[in-house]
């Protein structure tokens, strides 16, 4: 199945309504605001995801706004938000820009515990979580991946089927290889859990 296939297999993000995807995308520049330094690849990874979460121009200022200050006053959007199924798929989209230079920061990794937390996220879900996108990025430079990349990516995967997380034709389940990205796509697909959102 090509990367577009399955693309076309996993829900899109733009069910939800602008105001959720504003919101949602805000907080995921947040994460790239927080150790104060804007690096081009978050910028680029942020204005894929505008894209593709199709934001009128309004929303986009904001969020760019967001990714250039400090992050601050958050609650509200985390309210609005614990109240859908976008939990687990923020959290993770939050982490995917967090390794999108390739570093995980003290500054960012406090951000995402605190929204984590706000959004009552058991904590072994969110250290499976983070674990998994660790070794994804890892995993993505080997030939054979270590056992433990692999225990992580297959925790993970049985995490979110569990709790039938639903993932998104823009989530990037590697953000440092697009060709790795499309083959843990294939591996969640052969999952048979694409759980569609209500848009609600």
């Amino acid at each position: 199945m090509t990367e577009k296939e399955l693309g076309d297999e996993l829900p899109e993000i733009t069910r939800y309504n602008s105001e959720q995807r504003r919101d949602y995308l805000i907080l995921v520049a947040a994460v790239a605001a927080s150790d104060n330094e804007l690096h081009p690849d978050e910028l680029a990874l942020l204005n894929r995801w505008m894209d593709q979460f199709d934001l009128p121009e309004e929303s986009r200022t904001e969020v760019l706004a967001a990714a250039n200050s400090e992050p601050k006053d958050l609650e509200e959007l985390e309210r609005r938000l614990s109240q859908t199924d976008l939990v687990y798929s923020l959290i993770l989209d939050m982490m995917g820009m967090a390794m999108a230079d390739g570093v995980l920061m003290d500054d960012e990794r406090v951000l995402l515990r605190e929204v984590a937390d706000y959004l009552e996220m058991d904590p072994i879900d969110f250290n499976i979580l983070i674990e998994f996108v660790h070794a994804t990025y890892q995993a993505s430079f080997l030939a054979n991946p270590e056992p433990l990349y692999e225990h992580n990516i297959e925790s993970a995967f049985q995490l979110l089927r569990e709790k039938g997380i639903p993932l998104f034709a823009h989530t990037l389940l590697c953000v440092s290889s697009a060709d790795f990205d499309s083959k843990l796509k294939a591996r969640w697909h052969r999952y048979g859990n694409l759980a569609r959102p209500d848009g609600n």
